[in-house]
């Protein structure tokens, strides 16, 4: 019987939308736990398949500002990653990997040194004549076909660890108890389903976590620091930290920025002006917001700013204005669903990114070949 392991990153799915939906009620554990803060998708991707902090591995947002280059780079490529993922080392044990996104951007930041790594927003041809042209990337059926594309891919290639991470789409326009999002997380369930029989088929024991990379809430205002900071006197550039080529669903807009200081002396008259703008609800320095959210402090702004419940920030022109969309980034957005099917665990896993430590010791395991093996 040779073991195998899958481990799933349903993007944007607070636990609320599993309950809604009554789904994965069959896994043998499931629990909420923690993302990573900021709760932004490339930050908890990368920690979910490394197994660490943002201040070790180093990516801190979606998007990065590099000072000396004085430029605004999306973290989309494995070079700022500064430790080995999941894939690497389970590589490194001579198994097979394999890495499949909805989105490309994830493949692309996550794929390094897998055996096999496909998205569906850009399949390789022969998934595509195998299953047909994936839906448009901003839909609900898009995690579907990947679903499926999981499911090929086990039956094709037999990967010894399998990567899944689907898009947040469904999550940005609908709430938990919307019809479309229940049906959104049952075919994303009975995907996984359908991927255990595969392996179950061939008489495999199949290991399968789930989480999240972070939730979702309701947004009613957004705030413009740039603008707000401006009014108080103080000249700054802001990075929300949920920008990125996906804009149609969030418009760029999220409950976590880093606030770039003009003038660095300027740092404390920024953090008391900061406590005078409605919708911030943290404002740390640098090295504040590095010890209590375990983040790089060379990859983010002069202060670190979280929104209140029902707050996003966002370049919006103004100090404060009226939206209406569901977005991310704070701590209100940091509950996720952790699950584990086919293994006894000896601890509970608080945190998404303690799935990979799990995995690791599952795979090493697997057989003689593997056995003595440093960790």
């Amino acid at each position: 019987m040779m073991r195998r392991a899958v481990l799933v990153c349903i993007d944007g799915c607070g636990p609320e939308y599993l309950s809604a939906a009554g789904a994965f009620r069959w896994v043998d554990f499931s629990a909420e736990g923690w993302s990573m803060i900021p709760s932004v998708t490339n930050v908890n991707n990368v920690s979910i398949l490394t197994g660490a902090y943002p201040r070790e591995h180093g990516v801190t947002g979606n998007c990065y500002y590099d000072r000396a280059a004085r430029s605004w780079v999306y973290m989309e490529t494995p070079d700022f990653i500064r430790v080995e993922t999941l894939v690497e080392r389970i590589a490194e044990l001579g198994l097979r990997t394999a890495v499949l996104a909805s989105k490309d951007k994830l493949r692309a930041l996550l794929g390094r040194g897998a055996g096999l790594s496909l998205s569906a927003e850009r399949p390789p041809r022969w998934l595509r004549e195998r299953l047909g042209e994936p839906p448009h990337i901003y839909s609900i059926e898009v995690d579907s076909w990947l679903m499926r594309a999981a499911v090929e891919v086990a039956r094709s290639y037999a990967p010894d660890f399998m990567y899944i991470s689907t898009t947040d789409y469904a999550m940005h326009m609908h709430p938990p108890g919307h019809a479309e999002s229940r049906r959104h997380i049952r075919l994303i369930e009975d995907g996984l389903k359908g991927l255990l029989e595969v392996y179950e088929e061939r008489g495999d024991e199949v290991l399968l976590c789930v989480t999240a990379d972070h939730g979702m809430g309701d947004v009613e205002r957004a705030v413009d620091l740039e603008v707000a900071l401006r009014l108080r006197g103080v000249s700054v550039s802001v990075n929300v930290l949920i920008a990125d080529r996906y804009v149609l669903h969030h418009r760029n807009m999220g409950g976590a920025a880093y606030v770039y200081l003009d003038d660095p002396s300027e740092l404390y008259r920024a953090l008391e002006a900061l406590r005078e703008v409605e919708g911030v609800e943290v404002a740390l320095t640098a090295w504040q917001a590095a010890r209590v959210y375990n983040l790089d402090p060379e990859r983010i702004g002069d202060v670190v700013v979280l929104a209140a419940r029902g707050y996003a920030f966002g370049l919006v022109g103004e100090e404060v204005v009226e939206v209406k969309l569901r977005s991310h980034g704070s701590i209100h957005e940091g509950r996720v669903p952790i699950m584990v099917h086919g293994a006894d665990l000896d601890r509970r896993p608080r945190e998404n990114r303690e799935l990979a430590g799990l995995i690791l010791e599952w795979l090493r395991q697997r057989d003689e070949r593997c056995s003595g093996l440093p960790g």
